[in-house]
């Protein structure tokens, strides 16, 4: 023990005196709890009382008044501080049934964990604030703190704490309060945190209005979007409340905002499985889903809360109507960007979007990839003898190009996907078979099985998430040499990108030449939901320090713990 030390807890007792009064320590306390975010019992109860629903608590530098006196519902409690008080304030901790233990923080020693451990005004008075915050990250399986910082020296305060040392020391990201009252001791600074870190956030996931959110939509990348953003999400421990179509099969709250009767007097009940989708933001569907999801939103928002929002523009509306904290466009492939926050699938379709606009970046753009479920694709390294087409019927995807390649390399092609082929005369083309749509099974087959996957999509494609289906499936893919294929096809490992009809159709030939391990490598590694719900996870924990440092924050998870910004192949 130091005599600085000793000299400033002598300060400390003296301080206290008989405790005759301590109505102003325990007022500022329930301004503590509530910042730490311990439950009150009952609002509108005439007395503060806090329910601890059966946890044990270890309370650091608790001094005569310890917050626990407040509690109820409570098993093991004690307090620990080095000063003697008041014996009269000794009998009480015993009659309400808390351990008062006088020892230095330093020196406290306990076989057990508890449930938490509140530390609130203590740091400034202690002999090694490091050596505490380690023991208590030990002691407690959740510890709730509240700290002034900027304080200075004083008698009895012989640390001057910052933000930038706690969360160091801590390991999280805390947020600063300003006190609401004035106080020459208390200039009204203070950090408050939880550990481990209470990154659990509440988001309103936005639907796509013209169909439903279930697995049977395959051909809607943006409804899959959605649907794996719920999964990951829900994984993550966070909040969820999903807006949607009536029959919307989602792992989480479902708040029905259209129903499919709607949907059908609208559209008609055409078959979609096989005709391009029927919508338009200006129709009657997109109207009511609006105006629906604007009054179930703010029935239910929060401060704080996230809006994601995977249709652009075309649902700014709801934002709009809805003011909702932090509004973010995920997975970017569209061009009707509008959204402060905004999340790309790709850094070809980020800066096609910035040209396209005039506009310069901004810090809280990021791009993070479409995600993936593994288990939905089937591994092969036994490939047919055919090459497959799989999207869109249309001119831009690619399909005559993928009729001439194949015809002229004497393979057989098999087209899978919405649309009509008499379009492209494919009774002119005998080694081509058009099998319609694919559900997930069939996906899987035709995919696992292929020599090869024809992408050539001759507009900049923003993800192409059917060449990645491919790689999980150990199936090479070739493609045009533009867009995001030069983010997500490597080149002689994981496909071809052409740039010419003799390459493609060289391309296709030595499709047996790469290696189906490396593709599933490729995938697996870089497009699970596993990796990149930690990828989202990184980012709205970015945009939680907004409330305190911003832009220089001190958080590097999105680099040093999840590598967002890296793809991975060795």
């Amino acid at each position: 023990m130091n005599k600085e030390w000793e000299e400033a807890n002598k300060w400390e007792e003296a301080w206290w005196g008989d405790c005759s009064n301590t109505a102003d320590e325990e007022a500022k306390q329930v301004y503590y709890a509530e910042q730490m975010g311990i439950p009150r019992w009952n609002s509108n109860a005439v007395a503060t009382l806090y329910d601890l629903g059966g946890k044990s608590i270890l309370d650091v530098g608790g001094g005569p008044v310890s917050l626990l006196l407040k509690t109820r519902n409570r098993d093991r409690s004690v307090v620990v501080d080095p000063a003697k008080y008041p014996d009269w304030t000794m009998a009480r901790y015993k009659a309400a049934n808390i351990e008062y233990v006088q020892v230095r923080a330093e020196d406290m020693e306990f076989d057990e964990k508890f449930d938490e451990v509140w530390m609130y005004n203590v740091l400034q008075h202690v002999e090694d604030p490091s050596k505490i915050i380690q023991k208590i990250k030990q002691i407690g399986i959740k510890v709730r703190v509240f700290e002034w910082i900027e304080t200075g020296l004083a008698k009895g305060h012989i640390h001057n704490l910052t933000q930038e040392f706690l969360e160091a020391e801590f390991g999280v990201r805390g947020k600063v309060v300003t006190a609401p009252w004035n106080s020459p001791q208390y200039p009204g600074k203070a950090w408050v945190a939880i550990y481990p870190e209470n990154n659990k956030y509440r988001f309103h996931l936005l639907a796509i209005p013209h169909t439903q959110t279930t697995k049977e939509w395959l051909m809607c990348a943006y409804t899959q979007k959605v649907l794996k953003m719920a999964d990951m999400l829900q994984e993550l421990g966070h909040e969820v409340i999903h807006y949607g179509a009536e029959g919307s099969q989602v792992p989480c709250e479902h708040v029905t905002v259209i129903t499919r009767k709607q949907q059908i007097d609208c559209y008609g009940d055409y078959d979609w499985k096989k005709e391009f989708f029927k919508f338009d933001d200006t129709d009657i569907v997109y109207k009511t889903f609006e105006k629906n999801a604007i009054i179930e939103i703010n029935k239910r928002k929060r401060d704080g809360d996230y809006l994601l929002i995977p249709f652009g523009s075309w649902q700014r509306a709801i934002d709009d109507g809805t003011k909702v904290t932090f509004p973010v466009e995920m997975g970017i492939g569209y061009a009707g960007i509008y959204a402060k926050y905004k999340v790309f699938e790709s850094y070809a379709w980020m800066h096609h979007m910035y040209g396209y606009y005039k506009q310069d970046a901004s810090w809280y753009d990021v791009v993070i990839p479409n995600y993936f479920d593994p288990d939905d694709f089937t591994y092969s390294e036994k490939k047919g003898d055919y090459l497959l087409y799989m999207g869109r019927l249309t001119g831009k995807k690619g399909v005559a190009i993928a009729l001439q390649v194949a015809k002229e390399a004497g393979m057989k092609l098999i087209l899978a996907g919405q649309g009509n082929p008499d379009e492209f005369n494919i009774k002119d083309y005998p080694n081509a078979e058009y099998v319609g749509t694919a559900d997930v099974k069939k996906r899987a087959e035709l995919m696992s099985g292929a020599r090869a996957l024809l992408v050539p999509t001759t507009y900049i494609e923003p993800f192409g998430g059917v060449s990645i289906e491919a790689n999980f499936c150990g199936t090479p893919v070739i493609t045009t040499d533009w867009g995001c294929f030069a983010e997500n096809v490597l080149d002689q490992v994981t496909g071809y990108r052409c740039r010419t009809f003799g390459e493609f159709v060289w391309a296709v030939k030595n499709a047996d030449k790469l290696n189906p391990a490396d593709c599933r490598k490729w995938a697996m590694e870089n497009f699970t939901i596993a990796r990149i719900k930690n990828m989202y996870q990184a980012y709205f924990d970015q945009l939680q320090d907004l409330y305190g440092n911003g832009w220089y924050s001190s958080r590097t998870t999105g680099i040093s713990k999840y590598g967002r910004f890296y793809r991975f192949y060795s």
